[in-house]
């Protein structure tokens, strides 16, 4: 990236956090096209690609007082890209599940069967709320910023005055406690 490109990023990224409309209708006019090929790569569903593609530039504009200093601003945007599809996609599995749930208390599933799921259910979240309260204050912080609130690690850094690389370690050992007890 030239110098010059990258200067006119940081400025306009000055401009975005003190609300210029502008700054943000640059870097949509800069960047839509590479953004939507990488969109592309991440999921071959072109609606839900054009979808996130105009969320990452409503969820930027929505936290530009947060976001921190951004030098890579392609590498920004579809870090926040991919964090949107894989939102999508997860809610999308999770109400197909839902769909296929109730088809099948349609189709004269047993009683027993669903009280055992439920029991199942319970039990599972009973374990993962003990294993959860086993983690450091920090580390429930940022699986709550991450999974529960949807942030992104740059911005839970923001949010929490803390390191990139730093939220990222949060992150990792707090999987890894969660996968041991688990």
């Amino acid at each position: 990236m030239s110098q010059s490109i990258y200067l006119n990023d940081a400025a306009c990224w000055k401009q975005l956090k003190a609300g210029n409309p502008d700054a943000l209708g640059y870097f949509y006019d800069t960047y839509i096209d590479r953004l939507f090929q990488a969109s592309l790569k991440m999921t071959d569903n072109r609606e839900l690609a054009k979808d996130a593609l105009q969320e990452v530039f409503i969820e930027v504009w929505h936290y530009r007082a947060s976001i921190g200093d951004v030098q890579y601003t392609y590498g920004y945007l579809v870090k926040v890209l991919k964090s949107i599809i894989l939102k999508k996609v997860k809610s999308k599995v999770i109400i197909s599940e839902l769909i296929e749930k109730d088809q099948g208390i349609f189709k004269d599933e047993n009683i027993e069967e669903l009280i055992i799921s439920s029991d199942l259910a319970k039990e599972q979240k009973s374990k993962l709320n003990r294993a959860i309260g086993q983690l450091t204050t920090r580390q429930k912080q940022v699986v709550r910023l991450r999974f529960f609130e949807g942030l992104s690690y740059e911005q839970i850094a923001v949010k929490l005055s803390m390191n990139y690389q730093s939220v990222n370690n949060l992150a990792f050992r707090a999987m890894l406690s969660l996968r041991k007890q688990m």
